[in-house]
């Protein structure tokens, strides 16, 4: 009788803490082996990843323009982004992104840092706080309704509250209204403002009265008294600006734009 064939040797079990091949990328979409997103993390919603179809109904040059937008992300690019990036002249770049504007690929989006600036971003992404200004601005504008509203709901927990901290206002508007999703840093910006129009004042706790609620020594706000200003340069506003590292006499943010500035120029004193 002819010798028994040995079986074949079945093929070794990865190690679960082998690397994946270098050829399989987890976060490739599956109709477009080229495209691939960031690892979003356990806890995060993935990422868009770009789409095989508008790439094969795509020019080469328009690909290309199209890859570089959507790689930017919510960041989104500018004519002169897609000029260092590509080569093209401004007119040739323009040219190849409107029409990607048209066929619903990508926008146009405002840039709060520069009025007259507009950026290119892929239709999935949506603009970063950086570009869009944040909670306070609505297609490149200041939301001026939604500020009032911030504001009323400020002095409301102030006049409840007596004194209190930008974490105290903050949490009794969550408690109040939990729709008004505010993050701790634009209130504060509110109240910063509140503080400019003298709707409140910035003071430290004693600890002792009014202050009994907030911890001795700790800056706080309560509703502004009614004593006139001491003196001319009492009330310039300069003083307590979050943005005056950023004011410059030709900058976006300057003395001839600011509207407390221009209030306080105004004041009889």
């Amino acid at each position: 009788m002819p010798p028994r064939r040995r079986p074949a040797q079945p093929p070794p079990t990865p190690s679960p803490a082998s690397p994946p091949s270098a050829d399989v990328n987890p976060h490739l979409t599956t109709d477009d082996p080229e495209a691939s997103s960031p690892d979003p993390g356990p806890n995060a919603a993935p990422p868009p990843a770009i789409s095989a179809r508008i790439l094969a109904n795509l020019q080469p040059k328009p690909r290309e323009v199209y890859r570089l937008v959507f790689a930017s992300g919510s960041s989104g690019m500018t004519v002169k982004d897609l000029c260092a990036a590509t080569g093209l002249s401004s007119a040739a770049a323009s040219g190849q992104a409107r029409p990607l504007v048209r066929l619903g690929v990508l926008k146009e989006v405002p840039d709060v840092r520069n009025p007259r600036r507009k950026l290119y971003m892929a239709t999935e992404f949506r603009p970063s706080d950086e570009v869009s200004g944040g909670t306070w601005y609505h297609d490149g504008r200041v939301d001026a309704d939604a500020i009032a509203a911030a504001r009323r709901r400020c002095l409301a927990q102030v006049k409840r509250l007596g004194a209190a901290t930008a974490d105290m206002i903050l949490e009794g508007i969550k408690r109040d209204e939990p729709r008004a999703a505010y993050a701790r840093d634009k209130i504060a910006d509110i109240l910063r403002t509140m503080v400019l129009d003298k709707l409140l004042e910035e003071v430290r706790s004693t600890g002792e009265g009014e202050f009994a609620a907030v911890r001795k020594g700790t800056m706080c706000y309560r509703e502004a008294g009614k004593e006139q200003p001491g003196g001319m340069m009492e009330g310039i506003p300069c003083g307590v600006c979050p943005r005056i590292d950023e004011c410059t006499p030709e900058g976006v943010i300057s003395p001839g734009t600011c509207v407390y500035y221009q209030k306080w120029l105004q004041m009889d004193f």
